[in-house]
């Protein structure tokens, strides 16, 4: 690993991390043996639905359990919690991005990145050092967002490392990290034969996404773009960010910035500029491109500057469609928000730098009011409520281990930053349960949690009656409610695996809202996802004094009307000329393994890696327009989580390849579409040669209401997208396709 001094050092046998419960797990598996299969029966809902309630594992033990603490299993809690304040129909917030020696439960401690927030009006609490997700950030529909964003992190602690490299194409692997020592060429390990801007680099600068919000990817909104550098001495901003949030009204222009944060910001980056030569030199490199010239020509232009130090005002709105003001508003639902720095997506969100944003209806009959009423919970959810941010920590890429093809880093999966915790239930209590797979991808099954199905149930636990309300921050339909079409294994699950049946599989960057009733007997379950146990289940007290099932499909609420079906496109629809979006690697490789030279694929989209041709836009699309995608796989054994930013989609056919030049029979909802922002795309098959594809496909449809700019789409295995598995997407004015496409396209992010 190259050290802020320029000197390259090896990186001693990266420890391994523990595996396994120890002496608890043995526990769980004596006290836990299989018993007579048990049937329950599901009520409350159409005949139609069936909410698996099939052959169990017992749960009723005979002897008595050990104290959780004895388990290893610590109490079950949520993330800690901002609010939008009542009253004000705003949240106002700090996030830091800091960095220090966390403790991961169950490893050791390391130098991570991690974020902590809280409400403004609050004095900044003690950060702590264990590992944990930001606080779930939780706002109503036409709410404000107004987020005080400060990278506080010591990049000397870190890697000397580029935020950029060459000005123009043709780049070489200028600015991207190195590891381990040269060979006789002068190559390093890593980056082997990744260049720049797709390899890892930059890992000190941060920003914040808002997965799943449908709001401005310009300006203070969810934009990727910016890119925040670190200071750890910065000066104190609250004033000026006070004057920016307090007036309610959302810059829309640089110069609608208070002239003490311009001014402020512009002297920073030039400083910057100063030191990153500087320090350029004194490591024997050329000096970087100057940050300052970029925002320059960026504000010339008419545009937002892409490049700031220490600090970031993100402030936006998020539509409420009941307002009149927009033409399809927010989706109210289980949301997350994560850093975005292309180069280090992965690493950073392994550092565990990712939290939940909860979006509640705003009024009666939506969402989340229709649930809390059917259950007689309130205003708001209190315990009823579990929300689980589902994370593996690791301070280090895979490509960047000494035998990297060996070492695989730590695959645990950890919940709200706890290993293996225990949630409390009454017997025949209901809860909603919120699942974010806020993992980086497993490469090999698409970085899946495996929920569950009809044969395994949810979890493996089917004493439990489970009833999906939501997907990917979406409320079902009435319709799909009824027939749960995931756990009745209707929807392919992207994995053409014999040993991953369909059913509700969360790809990376997926979410899944569920209703979840405890059985009447007391005992202990384990919840797991391909036979990991991820957390417990501990049915114990007295039941519930008026056992209330699941609604039926008749209690459930309707759509909104902006998330209905959306039409087939007509004749007066501009297609997209880019489709189908391929994903693949490089021409006659034909499986994802380290090649004779010892390198990995290389990730494209459409015969290119982001940006190698330069800041080009490779999504076009019209404001207001309607469009059909296809999406294919044109790797095997992968399962690429197509994901795009602003606006969700609607998935219309699935076709998954079983071998070659032959699929199976094809999923084609007639109606009832479900909404999702991130979809696995099945795995193609592959002829040794390469010279034969069949590939996974999958059919989308999306409009572009509300909001035009420039924004990404990519692979949601986030290594995938840091070594090039994106591209640029904008759009524009209808009265300006297809000529505003291009022209003052932001630099690679």
């Amino acid at each position: 690993m190259k050290k802020n001094d320029g000197r390259i050092i090896n990186d001693s046998n990266y420890a391994q991390y523990l595996n396994g419960l120890g002496a608890g797990r043995a526990w769980i598996e004596r006290a836990s043996p299989q018993s007579s299969w048990r049937n329950h029966t599901g009520k409350g809902v159409a005949s139609a639905a069936v909410f698996f309630v099939a052959a169990a594992i017992a749960v009723s033990f005979v002897i008595t359990p050990p104290a959780a603490s004895q388990l290893g299993s610590p109490a079950f809690a949520n993330p800690k919690e901002v609010r939008s304040r009542p009253g004000e129909k705003r949240l106002r917030a700090i996030m830091e991005i800091i960095n220090g020696n966390f403790f991961i439960p169950s490893a050791k401690k390391e130098q991570m990145r991690q974020y902590r927030g809280w409400d403004a009006a609050q004095p900044r609490p003690t950060p702590g050092d264990t590992v944990s997700p930001g606080p779930t950030l939780r706002v109503r529909l036409g709410d404000q967002v107004q987020i005080a964003f400060l990278n506080k992190v010591d990049e000397r602690q870190f890697p000397y490392s580029f935020v950029t490299g060459r000005d123009k194409p043709p780049f070489s692997d200028f600015g991207c990290d190195k590891v381990g020592t040269p060979n006789p060429d002068g190559k390093y390990p890593y980056p082997g034969n990744d260049i720049y801007p797709n390899c890892f680099h930059g890992s000190s600068t941060a920003n914040i996404h808002f997965h799943g919000t449908h709001t401005s990817p310009d300006g203070l909104g969810d934009n990727v773009l910016v890119q925040v550098l670190p200071d750890h001495t910065q000066p104190d901003w609250t004033t000026i960010f006070n004057q920016i949030f307090d007036s309610g009204r959302i810059p829309q222009k640089w110069n609608d910035l208070p002239a003490a944060f311009r001014d402020a910001q512009i002297k920073l980056v030039m400083k910057h500029d100063a030191k990153a030569a500087a320090d350029a030199i004194k490591n024997g490199l050329y000096p970087p491109e100057s940050l300052l010239k970029k925002n320059q020509g960026l504000i010339a232009a008419g545009q937002w500057p892409q490049y700031f130090i220490g600090a970031f005002p993100n402030f936006f709105e998020i539509p409420d469609y009941s307002s009149g003001k927009f033409k399809a508003g927010q989706a109210p639902g289980t949301h997350w928000y994560h850093a975005h720095k292309h180069g280090s997506t992965s690493l950073h969100i392994r550092n565990g730098l990712a939290g939940a944003l909860i979006i509640e209806s705003s009024q009666e009959g939506g969402y989340d009011h229709f649930i809390r009423k059917f259950y007689g919970w309130g205003d708001t959810y209190g315990e009823h409520e579990k929300i689980f941010v589902l994370q593996q920590y690791d301070p280090i890429q895979n490509l960047e281990r000494k035998a990297r093809s060996v070492i695989t880093g730590n695959d645990r999966v950890y919940v709200n930053g706890q290993l293996t915790p225990t949630i409390t239930m009454r017997p025949g209590e209901v809860q909603l349960w919120r699942f974010i797979n806020a993992t980086q991808g497993n490469p090999r099954k698409g970085g899946v949690i495996n929920v569950g199905n009809k044969t395994d149930v949810v979890f493996k636990a089917p004493d439990f009656k489970f009833a999906q309300t939501a997907q990917d921050g979406v409320q079902f339909s009435p319709a799909n409610y009824a027939d749960q079409p995931f756990l009745n294994g209707a929807v392919p699950n992207g994995l053409n695996s014999n040993d991953i049946p369909n059913g509700l599989i969360l790809a990376a960057g997926n979410r899944a809202d569920l209703l979840v009733q405890a059985p009447k007997e007391i005992g202990r379950t384990a919840f797991t996802s391909k036979d990991n146990i991820l957390f417990f289940v501990n049915v114990t007290g007295d039941p519930v004094a008026t056992e209330k099932s699941f609604p039926s499909q008749s209690d459930w609420p309707q759509m909104p009307k902006f998330l209905l079906d959306l039409p087939k496109p007509g004749p007066n629809d501009i297609e997209n000329p880019y489709s189908p979006v391929k994903f693949h690697w490089e021409k006659g490789r034909s499986r994802p393994r380290l090649n004779d030279e010892g390198f990995p694929p290389k990730f494209m989209i459409n015969k290119k890696q982001f940006g190698e041709s330069g800041p080009i836009v490779d999504q076009c699309m019209p404001k207001d327009g309607l469009q059909e995608w296809v999406l294919e796989n044109h790797t095997s054994e992968i399962a690429h989580p197509f994901h795009i930013h602003i606006n969700p989609f609607q998935v219309i056919r699935i076709d998954t390849p079983i071998e070659q030049n032959k699929y199976s029979p094809p999923y084609t909802p007639k109606d009832n579409f479900i909404w999702h922002d991130v979809i696995a795309i099945p795995a193609a098959i592959i002829s040794n040669d390469g010279k034969q594809i069949t590939p996974g496909r999958i059919t989308i449809r999306q409009a572009y209401p509300d909001f035009t700019g420039t924004f990404v789409l990519h692979c949601h295995i986030l290594a995938h997208e840091d070594r090039g598995m994106m591209q640029l997407v904008r759009i524009v004015p209808r009265s300006k396709y297809p000529k505003g496409c291009q022209g003052h396209v932001p630099d690679h992010h």
